[in-house]
């Protein structure tokens, strides 16, 4: 996603979150309002931890909360995460960042997102191995832009122009950007006024009962040599094929231009069209990341982020 890459000793140590939260909640499973994208993020008695991301380029995951779902964006008063993160060389966008995805037309899909993103598009590297805060008050995001390819934006005008928007879901992830070897541990979240902290242990769970004795079996005929029968996966794959996606037709507006990527990859475009190439892939999710460009009837030329999910299984 963000591609800028910055050699050598970390830029900064820390950016700090500014603010204070008014109530604390330890978040003991990441049920409920809470969800990841796979098994690569899980909670632990330390945090919320991502990876090992072997080519962070290629493999990631999210951690989602849906409490904000429904909100404005002109609603949000804080939203900042707290994590440490580790990779095996000095690339910028291994570091996980935080999302607010949003509907901007009422029709309750995600059009558009807010980045926030340590790296500030990657003119920083966040230190390794050390509790970094960013958020919202560090006033530095982005609008509509994962792959750091605009300016950042002071949070407040982002929400002065696009308050109206509604919030359709609030993450943090790690990965589908660059970086070997790239892991993190993210500690809390803090929106609205209410830190949630990961480090809490895990909930008991109940006692199962016990379970009654069972019967002795009946003594089996002797058995005969045989033949060992190795059992080979060959189900036919589903989806692996040259997949073609199309921009969305936005009401009122004109169709101007559109990017998309595959796991922070360039995909090849044409007017509408994009290409998705998925042959030869293994069974898995793959998400395109899909930036169109539209000019409404006065001119203004409007910027709409959707995410497609296209999936390869085997039959």
């Amino acid at each position: 996603m963000r591609k800028s890459i910055i050699p050598g000793a970390a830029i900064v140590a820390s950016l700090a979150f500014a603010g204070i939260a008014h109530a604390d909640t330890n978040v003991q499973s990441l049920t409920g309002d809470w969800s990841t994208s796979n098994s690569t993020v899980a909670k632990t008695a330390d945090g919320v931890h991502f990876g090992t991301y072997v080519d962070g380029g290629v493999n990631g995951g999210s951690m989602s909360y849906k409490g904000a779902n429904g909100l404005k964006l002109s609603d949000v008063k804080d939203y900042s995460f707290t994590f440490n993160y580790k990779q095996a060389g000095n690339l910028t966008g291994a570091a996980p960042y935080a999302r607010i995805f949003l509907d901007t037309d009422g029709d309750h899909k995600t059009d558009a997102d807010v980045i926030l993103d340590p790296s500030l598009g990657g003119r920083v590297l966040p230190v390794q191995g050390a509790d970094i805060s960013f958020g919202t008050a560090d006033d530095s995001v982005r609008y509509g832009d994962d792959a750091g390819e605009s300016d950042q934006q002071k949070w407040s005008q982002v929400k002065s122009d696009h308050g109206t928007d509604v919030i359709t879901n609030v993450l943090v992830s790690q990965g589908y950007s660059m970086g070997a070897d790239v892991s993190a541990m993210v500690k809390s979240i803090t929106f609205n006024g209410t830190k949630f902290n990961f480090g809490a242990a895990p909930a008991d769970g109940q006692h199962g009962q016990n379970g009654h004795d069972g019967a002795n079996g009946a003594a089996g005929a002797n058995g005969v040599n045989g033949v060992t029968t190795i059992i080979h996966d060959r189900g036919n794959l589903t989806g692996a094929t040259m997949r073609t996606l199309r921009a969305r037709t936005v009401r009122d507006k004109k169709f101007v231009s559109v990017r998309a990527s595959l796991r922070g990859k360039r995909l090849h475009t044409h007017g509408r069209k994009i290409k998705v190439d998925l042959r030869g892939k293994t069974v898995g999710n793959y998400h395109v990341v899909i930036v169109a460009k539209y000019k409404t009837k006065h001119g203004k030329v409007k910027t709409v982020r959707s995410v497609r999910n296209l999936k390869i299984t085997r039959s």
